[in-house]
């Protein structure tokens, strides 16, 4: 763990190496992903079964990749009443969010003659990738599931990585099942994402991929953006924490280890204007780390990523954050709004402290599905416009071509492209004033 340290102090190299985070990660499994998404491209069902045994360390068949009905009503009876009242609760508030977002169709221009109005269409097949390995998500399963179906997307396709017994996890699959999604695959990883790309013999090609998961899932869905569309990348985990002297430091440090324990390249950092708020936080965060239940994976990602900034006054703070840009933001402190109102960059803001991270990322309703790496300087988190593609519609009278008929010619003219002038000039051949003879 780093700190406390004074971001004032901080080397351009250490300030480099925080900012940049697991990208660099990225770089360093490129050869392997490549390699895999072209196996799966080139042999479909046979490589995935082969990388399924590899990573995932289970015996599949290609027959047995898609989850059968049988197997989601047997996850119903495995999965208690309390946590499917709570798959349900989550859903509810969830679509009723993403509802809200819901676009309308508008017209944009309505003068002489000329028309332009906008509409919106749901994608036609979505991949989903339901993170799965060390833990199981089924939350993350309804914050893709439901939005895709608010906007209206045709044909879901989820996969999810099998655990070495060739099951899902019986709460993922319940909470896909109450999102509405009916072809569910147990496949993860590279190959699950180079499937829904490329298409195989069982696993249909998807038009876009969206989901986060590990460092090399999400390289894979950058190398094949173009082939499909992607969300963006949203990898490990990332909470940034500002809180002044007001903040409970119990309360900085458990939130920070809800964080550190998904993954062992998560990123748990605090930014406080308080040296001894930073001392304390840091004293609990080793006492978490060495009795929680995932011990291992939180010490490792506190070592490698764990950082205590001090700030010296609350602009200094936000200067910081906004040019890391976290996934996730908390903002403990006496002017919470005050605060925020300086904050340009942030995947999710989560203000006071009865506002931990975890209860947005369960129950609120807001999408946590949620860029990390720093892209946040230019990317909002998941909603309903993702899974949806606004489409321009435009009318012209003859008036109305003909307000726009020098505008036409003199672009033409300056880009040396006659042909769209002509265009133009064509309508107006034959004609007297306006109309045609």
């Amino acid at each position: 763990m780093l700190g406390p340290v004074r971001i004032k102090d901080l080397s351009p190299e250490a300030l480099s190496r925080l900012i940049q985070r697991n990208r660099f990660s990225l770089q360093l499994v490129k050869g392997k992903v490549e390699e895999i998404l072209q196996a799966v491209k080139l042999k479909g069902d046979e490589a995935v079964v082969e990388y399924a045994k590899l990573y995932d360390r289970v015996e599949i068949t290609a027959e047995e990749l898609q989850v059968k009905p049988f197997e989601v009503a047997k996850a119903y009876g495995k999965v208690g009443g309390r946590m499917l009242r709570a798959i349900k609760k989550a859903a509810s508030n969830i679509r009723e969010v993403h509802r809200k977002q819901l676009p309308k169709s508008k017209v944009l221009k309505k003068t002489a003659g000329v028309y332009v109005r906008q509409v919106f269409r749901p994608l036609g097949t979505v991949g989903l990738y339901v993170p799965g390995g060390q833990a199981a998500y089924p939350s993350t399963a309804l914050m893709l599931a439901i939005p895709a179906k608010v906007a209206g997307v045709r044909r879901l396709v989820a996969c999810t990585p099998p655990a070495p017994d060739g099951r899902i996890n019986p709460a993922t699959l319940v909470a896909l099942d109450v999102a509405g999604v009916k072809e569910v695959f147990k496949v993860g990883g590279v190959q699950a994402v180079g499937a829904m790309a490329y298409g195989t013999q069982t696993i249909p090609k998807v038009d876009k991929i969206l989901g986060p998961g590990n460092v090399y899932v999400t390289a894979a869905k950058m190398l094949v953006y173009g082939e499909v569309g992607i969300d963006f990348p949203a990898g490990p985990t990332e909470l940034v924490v500002f809180a002044d002297s007001s903040a409970d430091p119990e309360l900085v440090a458990v939130d920070l280890i809800s964080q550190a324990e998904h993954d062992p390249l998560a990123v748990p950092i605090l930014v406080t204007t308080d040296g001894r708020l930073a001392a304390k936080v840091g004293e609990k965060l080793r006492t978490y780390a060495s009795q929680g239940l995932r011990k291992t994976v939180l010490e490792e990602a506190l070592e490698r990523s764990g950082v205590l900034l001090l700030a010296d006054s609350p602009a200094q703070a936000a200067e910081f954050i906004n040019t890391f840009a976290p996934e996730h933001l908390e903002v403990l402190c006496r002017k919470p709004e005050k605060f925020v109102s300086m904050i340009t960059n942030a995947g999710s803001v989560s203000l006071g402290a009865s506002t931990p991270t975890p209860a947005v990322d369960y129950a609120v309703g807001s999408n946590h599905v949620l860029p990390t790496g720093g892209v946040a300087r230019f990317s909002s988190g998941l909603w309903v416009y993702d899974f949806m593609k606004a489409i321009n519609v435009e009318y012209l009278t003859p008036q109305g071509l003909k307000r726009l008929r020098e505008t036409v010619k003199a672009f033409s003219e300056a880009e040396g492209l006659p042909a769209h002038g002509l265009a133009v000039e064509k309508r107006f051949k034959g004609r007297k004033g306006g109309r045609r003879r």
